[in-house]
C-alpha cells in the first residue's frame, strides 16, 4: 500500500500505510521532536484520482513516559479541541476554480494497534480529483489560532498495458514462471507499487467462505525516456507467500477463484518520504523524515490507480497450488476441481 499510500480504509497497503513521525522540510516547519511537548499538528492526506471521497487525518504530537508505552494516551492527548476547518482548493491560472470543505467522520474503521481513541477520526469530503492540477490544502486550528498549508500537483492518468481484462487471458504464476505487469509512465509520478490480491474459497465444516490474500510488491521508481515500466511478480515467491500465510488444516478445502491486480502511482512527495524513512547505510546515520506541511508536520500528496480484477489462473498454476511442494498440504483443488494427484497435469 507505496500501503500507501487517501487515508481511507487500509490506505492502499503500502503507499498509504504511511504514518509520519516527525521531520524537517523548511524553516517554517523546523521542529525538535525531543523538546517539551508543543502540540505540533500532524497531517496526512493523499488525494486519490480514482476515488470520489478524499480524507484528511489531523492529530497532534504528545509526550509519553517510557513506562507507559504499553498504554495508549488519553484521546485528548492527540485531538485538537475546538474549531477545526479543513478545506481543499483547486487552482488554475493563479485562480481558485473549485473549493471543497471537509467534515469530521468516524465511519472508517481503524486498524488494530496502539490507538488512544475508540473511533478513527478523519475529515472527509466528496471530491473528484482531476489529474495534473494544483491543489492546496488549508487547515485552521482554532485553539492554536494557526493555519496549516500544503500543496501538491496531482498525477497524470495511469494506463496499464498488462494485465488487461480479457476473459480468455489466464495468469500463470508458479515456481519457475513469473508474471510481468507493464504500464506507461505517469506524469509527475515519483514512485509506483503493484498489489496482487489472490481470491479463493475456503470450505470448513460444510461452510464455504470467500477469502482474499493481499500481496504488495516492492516500490518502483520512475524510469527516464522509456516507453513503459514493468514489475516482475515472482511465481516462486507467490507459492511461498501462500505457505507462510495459510494454515494446513485437516478437512479444509480451498479453491482458487481469481486474482486482482492493482497498479498504484504516487507523487514525488511520497517518494521523498519513502526515501527519508529507508534504513540508513551507516548505523549512526540519522535522516530527517520528509514533510511538506507548513506550520506542522506531515504529508500531502496524490496518487492514481488502476484495478484489473477477476483474472483466472492457468491450469498449471492451479495444479501447482494443489500438488506443489510448498502448498500441497493447504487443501487446494487442482484444475479438474478435485484433489486427485493422478490427474494428468496440464503442461
Amino acid at each position: 500500500m507505496l500501503g500507501i499510500i487517501s487515508v481511507k480504509k487500509t490506505i492502499k497497503y503500502g503507499f498509504l500505510a504511511i504514518m509520519l513521525l516527525a521531520g524537517i522540510y523548511s524553516c517554517s516547519t523546523e521542529i525538535d521532536i525531543n523538546t517539551t511537548n508543543q502540540d505540533t499538528p500532524i497531517v496526512y492526506c493523499i488525494l486519490n484520482t480514482a476515488d470520489s471521497f478524499q480524507y484528511v487525518r489531523l492529530q497532534k504530537t504528545y509526550l509519553i513516559e517510557q513506562a507507559a508505552l504499553d498504554y495508549p494516551p488519553h484521546p485528548d492527548s492527540i485531538i485538537f479541541p475546538g474549531e477545526i476547518v479543513v478545506s481543499l482548493e483547486r487552482w488554475q491560472n493563479d485562480k481558485v476554480v473549485e473549493t471543497f470543505r471537509f467534515k469530521p467522520t468516524m465511519d472508517i474503521p481503524k486498524d488494530t494497534g496502539f490507538f488512544p481513541t475508540e473511533k478513527n477520526i478523519l475529515y472527509q469530503a466528496k471530491a473528484r480529483i482531476l489529474p495534473e492540477q494544483l491543489y492546496r490544502l488549508y487547515i485552521y486550528i482554532g485553539s492554536k489560532e494557526k493555519v496549516l498549508y500544503a500543496e501538491t500537483h496531482t498525477l497524470g492518468s495511469l494506463k496499464v498495458v498488462d494485465p488487461i481484462p480479457l476473459s480468455v487471458r489466464k495468469v500463470s504464476l508458479y515456481e519457475g514462471n513469473n508474471y510481468t505487469c507493464r504500464w506507461e509512465p505517469v506524469s509527475k509520478a515519483g514512485v509506483y507499487q503493484v498489489m496482487v490480491r489472490f481470491n479463493y474459497n475456503e470450505t470448513k465444516d460444510g461452510v464455504t467462505t470467500l477469502k482474499s490474500l493481499n500481496w504488495p510488491q516492492g516500490y518502483s521508481n520512475p524510469g527516464s525516456n522509456i516507453e513503459y515500466l514493468s514489475k516482475d511478480i515472482s511465481g516462486a515467491r507467490f507459492m511461498h507467500i501462500l505457505d507462510e500465510a495459510l494454515k494446513a488444516e485437516p478437512g479444509v478445502v480451498r479453491e482458487a477463484v481469481n486474482v486482482d491486480f492493482q497498479i498504484l502511482s504516487g507523487g514525488v512527495e511520497l517518494r521523498y518520504y519513502i526515501e527519508s524513512t529507508a534504513p540508513s547505510e551507516g548505523a549512526l546515520m540519522e535522516k530527517p523524515v520528509y514533510t511538506n506541511v507548513t506550520n506542522g508536520i506531515g504529508l500531502f500528496s496524490s496518487m492514481a490507480e488502476v484495478n484489473v480484477t477477476g483474472l483466472l489462473l492457468s491450469s498449471v498454476t492451479l495444479d501447482s497450488l494443489a500438488f506443489g511442494v510448498y502448498t500441497r498440504d493447504l487443501g487446494f483443488l487442482d484444475h479438474t476441481g478435485d484433489r486427485d494427484s493422478t490427474n494428468n497435469l496440464i503442461e
